[in-house]
């Protein structure tokens, strides 16, 4: 059988995400609208939600980012926008490409970084996308790596880093269609009102470290 192949124009997406940046800072383009106080970064799975509901929010995803390509660009994109909380998922794509700990390494320079500007992170985990068979135990073992360091990064009742686990949830309830669009690969509406109602769980308790639905799994020792 031949391996599966990555979603088409992921390196020219990726491309396209470092030379907009390059334009906007030599001033090239118009600057984004800042600040916001709740930002939205990362790759399609970013893009795609609708987040317009959110109060004070900018959504500055790009379909086919790597954890790789929100590094390059995260500090400059931290200073327009100057946000106190940032939901990002990354990760994915980058695993078409690369291993699992160079994958997480350039996720963790991303969290350090938003961490550097006081900003709490929400990752929203891998899910079990119906098109990428292959890369299922890559997702499972990088969302094991942000677990422990999300654990790792908390003290004293304080969770800078929230980690809403997105695959074992939907792996319980057999994963169905419903949640991925036509492609097996992006989130329906139905998937979306998933996270909305998770996020906003998440948002709502300060300490918790892991979430999985609306619960709080693991909680930051005081």
């Amino acid at each position: 059988m031949l391996p599966e192949l990555p979603p088409i124009g992921l390196a020219q997406r990726s491309l396209c995400r470092r030379v907009l940046s390059i334009l906007v800072l030599c001033g090239c383009t118009a600057s984004p609208e800042g600040p916001a106080s709740l930002l939205f970064e990362g790759d399609s799975d970013i893009e795609y939600w609708d987040t317009s509901g959110y109060a004070g929010a900018a959504n500055v995803g790009v379909g086919g980012a790597t954890c790789g390509d929100v590094l390059y660009t995260i500090e400059d994109i931290l200073a327009e926008y100057q946000p106190s909380e940032v939901v990002l998922v990354c990760g994915e794509n980058d695993l078409w490409g690369q291993g699992v700990s160079a994958t997480f390494e350039d996720f963790s320079g991303v969290v350090s970084r938003i961490h550097a500007r006081g900003a709490t992170v929400y990752y929203m985990g891998t899910k079990p996308e119906p098109y990428t068979t292959s890369l299922h135990s890559a997702y499972k073992e990088y969302d094991a790596l942000i677990r422990d360091h999300a654990v790792s990064l908390s003290a004293a009742g304080v969770a800078p880093l929230v980690m809403i686990d997105v695959y074992p949830v939907f792996e319980a309830a057999d994963n169905p269609d419903s949640l991925y669009q036509y492609d097996g690969l992006h989130l329906s509406a139905a998937g979306y009102a998933l996270w909305d109602a998770w996020l906003a769980a998440a948002r709502g308790e300060e300490g918790c470290i892991l979430w999985e639905s609306a619960r709080c799994m693991v909680a930051a020792a005081d």
